[in-house]
């Protein structure tokens, strides 16, 4: 996996809304045709959960999720490498992290595009200086892990979430395979597809779909359907992973718990890797204890098909579980799904506070981050900056506050491919700023991505002539 990191300045506040709708109406549907094949629900034992009231607008509706105070407990949220990658997960894709490769050690935050367009003799010559303030060997790899802060879209997730917990207690399968896999492979992204062809919600591959009853084929991927992704996941987990894990441990006489954070992570570890690599691993560390140690040696380990993605599938199920617990516990019992609205709320409660430009503008920034992750839509977001906009007269505090606002904000919707959403920001921006270069520039961008070459021509020859009059 690719290394790099993000400006510690920029926090991710995620927000979701559309799967509540999704989660209302489609937790009564009947099972499809093809689960008439499922065996029976197993009464499994209760998992420890903790129930949250999730907002969406005027919608509010109870759910479970799988708590998970024993990581905390145990410790595990003190170890570099989970404490690196929720870093990671909440950090701009622009911004990087040079850091030991072993101990995912954080050395220096930089930007990624002046990284990228350095010769490899000033990367060399900067990684070696930084080798030397921080006393490290020569031989100590160090990697440059760019921010995923667009794709570990959590706040989104929550619906969903919720609802694969929900199936994963009705097979009789421990639910805290559910919402950590949720976090770690597609969070918010149903219809994803891996390099490998792995696809849905759970990324199963088409013969283990195929294996435990899912339809694959040309006209339909159940894949992509919630309850039947959670069905083939949980058998997959319950017949395959458990199992194989159980054995190879059984074989060491290493006494576990199926509740172990360290047995859970063996078992996510089969799952990605599958049980061969993980064996392969096992055989070369031989432990003969299980617990943490296990773990992080395992993240260490290289064999057969285990490698650096395969050492790091525990370490990013860590650092979800933690953000995600940030999410469900920073606003009491309450989740919201839309940021922008909880802290308008908030000041509709002082009403001081709306004569506040700089209170208003925090809300307007909260409205811009639920647009970039998707708990908006671009429709919503104009319909809140109009409520909003009479606060836009104060000259101290304008909104946008320059033309580059929402350049950046538009960039970010780029990214994550949301062409039409960017492309209609761009626009206003133009027309609020039609000197602007940059927003020019921006939009031929967009066009040109999105396969429109006559648009983006023009607006690309409208940036240079603005550039070369000096706006």
């Amino acid at each position: 996996m690719s290394i790099s990191i993000y400006t510690l300045r920029h926090q991710v506040r995620s927000g979701f809304t559309a799967l509540v709708t999704l989660f209302l109406t489609s937790a009564c549907n009947q099972v499809p045709r093809a689960e008439a094949q499922m065996p029976p629900s197993v009464k499994g034992p209760e998992p420890q959960t903790v129930q949250k009231v999730v907002i969406n607008g005027t919608d509010t509706l109870r759910m479970d999720f799988v708590n998970y105070n024993s990581i905390v407990i145990e410790g595990w949220d003190s170890l570099a490498q989970p404490k690196f990658w929720k870093q990671i997960m909440c950090l701009s894709p622009d911004s990087c992290i040079i850091n030991v490769a072993r101990s995912r050690t954080p050395l220096q935050v930089a930007c990624y595009r002046t990284w990228c367009t350095q010769s490899e003799m000033e990367k060399t010559i900067l990684k070696n200086r930084l080798r030397e303030e921080n006393e490290l060997n020569y031989g100590d790899e160090l990697f440059v892990t760019n921010g995923k802060r667009e794709f570990y879209e959590h706040r989104k997730s929550i619906p969903t979430i919720a609802k694969a917990v929900q199936y994963f207690r009705e097979y009789g399968v421990d639910p805290w395979y559910a919402q950590t896999i949720l976090l770690i492979e597609s969070p918010g992204k149903h219809l994803s597809k891996s390099y490998v062809g792995a696809a849905g919600p759970f990324q199963l591959m088409r013969s283990v779909a195929l294996n435990y009853g899912l339809k694959v084929n040309k006209y339909v991927d159940e894949r992509a359907d919630l309850r039947r992704a959670s069905y083939g996941a949980s058998k997959l987990i319950s017949s395959i992973c458990i199992p194989k894990v159980k054995g190879m441990l059984d074989s060491r006489n290493i006494p576990y718990k199926e509740t172990d954070t360290w047995f859970r992570l063996l078992v996510l570890h089969a799952y990605h890797a599958g049980a061969g690599n993980l064996a392969c691993a096992m055989n070369k560390i031989n432990p003969a204890a299980g617990g943490q140690e296990l773990i992080r040696t395992l993240w260490k380990t290289e064999a057969g098909g285990f490698r650096n993605e395969s050492q790091n599938y525990s370490q990013i199920a860590l650092a979800a579980t933690l953000n995600f617990s940030e999410i469900l516990h920073q606003d009491g019992d309450s989740v919201f799904m839309v940021l922008g609205d909880r802290d308008y709320a908030r000041l509709q409660r002082k009403p001081a506070s709306l004569q506040d430009p700089s209170c208003i503008d925090h809300v307007l920034e909260m409205y811009e981050r639920d647009l970039a992750d998707g708990t908006i839509d671009f429709i919503t977001f104009e319909e809140k900056i109009q409520l909003l906009k009479p606060t836009w007269n104060n000259p101290a505090a304008p909104y946008p506050a320059d033309d580059r606002q929402w350049v950046r904000l538009a960039g970010e919707l780029i990214k994550k491919r949301k062409m039409e959403e960017a492309i209609r920001l761009l626009r206003m921006n133009m027309d609020s700023h039609p000197a602007s270069s940059v927003t020019a520039e921006q939009l031929g961008r967009a066009y040109r991505i999105k396969g429109q070459a006559g648009l983006a021509q023009k607006y690309m020859t409208k940036s240079s002539e603005l550039v070369r009059s000096g706006q």
